[in-house]
């Protein structure tokens, strides 16, 4: 009798796990139907929530230093407060995107803050999906006047982002975020 109990319990609960799984493939499916339009009609825009830096010494120094806060670290930096995003419209960008690591050569003194910021018409963005991994990734060069980015952007079916950002005279940093519509204004 004790058996019997066992394996209907077990069996009721392998079918409410089946189930619940079942139900987050439609979500899925209709989140992915939103970022499929959002891409293909290329208004939408990208907030962060992390950023996460090329470790080096610097960036270990720091790290132990205490100065990052709570929950962070040299690896990942909590953005969630703080203005970012990546915005296409048509087949222009906008970016504000606060940067940690560090610069390799030029920069000098910069006004306008030191995140990695840059507004243009974009001329050789590559949108491709990705069937195998069921993402799509996005790639464009963006200049600033001073320095060149190359920019990789994926997004997920449930609208994550990994957004790569390589500089000219900057290390590498990668920003996980979500995806969105653009606000019509």
């Amino acid at each position: 009798m004790k058996n019997t109990t066992i394996f209907l319990s077990s069996c009721i609960l392998l079918l409410l796990i089946a189930c619940g799984g079942a139900q987050d493939s439609a979500t899925t499916a209709k989140e992915f139907t939103e970022v499929e339009t959002l891409i293909k009609d290329k208004k939408f825009k990208v907030e962060n929530q992390w950023a996460m830096p090329q470790v080096s010494s610097s960036m270990v120094q720091l790290g132990n230093s205490g100065i990052l806060g709570p929950g962070n670290n040299m690896q990942r930096i909590s953005l969630i407060g703080n203005t970012n995003y990546l915005e296409i419209k048509g087949d222009s960008a906008k970016a504000f995107l606060p940067y940690y690591g560090e610069r390799q050569m030029g920069g000098g003194y910069n006004s306008d803050g030191e995140g990695i910021q840059f507004e243009q018409e974009i001329t050789d963005m590559q949108v491709d999906f990705i069937e195998n991994k069921q993402r799509y990734k996005i790639q464009f060069t963006a200049n600033n006047g001073a320095e060149s980015f190359n920019v990789t952007l994926l997004v997920f079916p449930n609208k994550k982002t990994s957004l790569s950002v390589n500089s000219s005279q900057r290390d590498f940093i990668t920003y996980d975020g979500t995806i969105s519509e653009l606000s019509k204004e």
